[in-house]
């Protein structure tokens, strides 16, 4: 699964619907959009992650997409965020040695924004999900998702993808 259907999730569950008696969605829907939002955008990136490693065979794959952790990929992206200020850390400095396309850089934040806000939404009942807020949540998505798609072939979209899952494990040199 690449997250197409959660984002297609996510705006129909902000959208207006003739079923609905009230126009606005509910705080529930509110929330599952958010969290749908951003699990778009996890798994698309996880998805073409693993397509890095394997070129064949579904269980393997399956299980190379699993590896990926929330935590880990946050920091990557942390990187990816502030690198135009602050350098990469060993070994992303060696294999990005210039600023990531502004794209890139696009995705990695609205993957953090997405993941804070999926906590929010998942996690604090007493936080209020508003519409006007999870409607601009799903747009950025809609961003992030058309971005990736037009610098997923680019060789640094490679290494971004492969230190969101081995970055954590990238601690020797050499």
């Amino acid at each position: 699964m690449d997250g197409s259907e959660f984002q297609a999730h996510a705006r129909d569950l902000i959208a207006p619907s003739p079923s609905r008696l009230a126009l606005d969605p509910t705080e529930v829907e509110l929330r599952r959009a958010v969290s749908s939002a951003y699990y778009a955008l996890f798994h698309c990136l996880t998805s073409a992650g693993s397509q890095i490693f394997l070129s064949g065979g579904d269980p393997l794959r399956n299980q190379v997409t699993r590896a990926f952790n929330h935590t880990a990929m946050r920091k990557v992206c942390d990187a990816y965020v502030r690198s135009p200020i602050r350098p990469f850390p060993p070994p992303l400095d060696q294999l990005n040695p210039g600023v990531p396309n502004a794209r890139l850089i696009n995705v990695a934040a609205t993957l953090m924004r997405l993941q804070d806000a999926r906590h929010t939404a998942d996690y604090d009942l007493a936080a209020l999900v508003e519409y006007a807020a999870t409607a601009q949540l799903v747009r950025a998505a809609d961003a992030a998702l058309t971005d990736f798609a037009a610098v997923q072939a680019l060789p640094e979209t490679q290494v971004f993808l492969t230190a969101l899952l081995l970055a954590d494990r990238w601690t020797r040199r050499g």
